[in-house]
């Protein structure tokens, strides 16, 4: 993930071929590492002059982000991102649970030692980089974890609903991230890894249920911490 700074980690488009998907992949990626804040706004002429190319791409990018319901777009052509909502992230999480879970599953019969020892790295450097308060590099070593056990599944069409469910989540990740560095003072720093720890545990063991369970309690544990924010800042 990088840095959230002015320009959003956003790269200049220096290839005329596929401008559209290049534009819309920079900002797919952003929106999922959490980069915008619910509610920011962005114009087509803004983000045009950002990646170095014309208002057409964009506005095609930007088209295909709404219609994957990552954005909204206001009647003058100003795209934004969604506010918050403890509704939509209930509903976000049953989607995540469910899908998520049953992708678990799937990769647990793929995954072998040699994965083990990747997914145990990961999860050490997602520890130390919570020690050292990074958290950009917490948050891109979860989506790795993650997506390393949900491309073991071999399934396409899960992963791509996988995909959306973490896209439509970026204003949520946001808002964890924002807060990080004052819960990773909390007798909450230790419990970022504990779920990670425990798939790896399972799988370590071969059991499957355990490594299944251990996944989506990861899942609702986030859950329940971003309906406590999302709580805390409407009041």
């Amino acid at each position: 993930m990088a840095p959230r700074t002015g320009s959003k980690g956003l790269q200049p488009i220096m290839e005329r071929q596929t401008v559209q998907d290049q534009v819309y992949a920079q900002l797919r990626e952003a929106l999922i590492a959490g980069a915008f804040e619910a509610k920011e706004a962005f114009t087509i002429a803004g983000l045009a002059e950002r990646f170095h190319v014309s208002h057409m791409p964009v506005r095609e990018a930007l088209r295909r982000l709404a219609a994957e319901n990552a954005l909204r777009i206001a009647p003058s052509g100003t795209a934004y991102v969604p506010d918050l909502s403890a509704d939509e992230l209930d509903d976000i999480t049953r989607a995540r649970v469910i899908i998520e879970g049953a992708a678990s599953m799937i990769a647990f019969d793929h995954l072998d030692d040699s994965d083990l020892a990747t997914l145990t790295a990961i999860v050490a450097r997602h520890h130390a980089s919570g020690l050292a308060g990074d958290t950009p590099a917490m948050t891109a070593a979860n989506r790795e974890f993650h997506f390393h056990i949900y491309r073991a599944a071999r399934s396409p069409v899960l992963m791509s609903q996988i995909e959306n469910l973490w896209l439509r989540s970026g204003p949520y990740v946001r808002i964890l991230s924002d807060r990080m560095e004052q819960l990773l003072k909390t007798e909450l720093r230790d419990s970022f890894t504990a779920h990670h720890e425990a798939a790896c545990k399972a799988l370590a063991a071969r059991d499957a249920a355990a490594f299944r369970a251990a996944m989506e309690t990861d899942i609702q544990a986030s859950h329940g911490l971003l309906r406590q924010l999302i709580a805390e800042a409407a009041g």
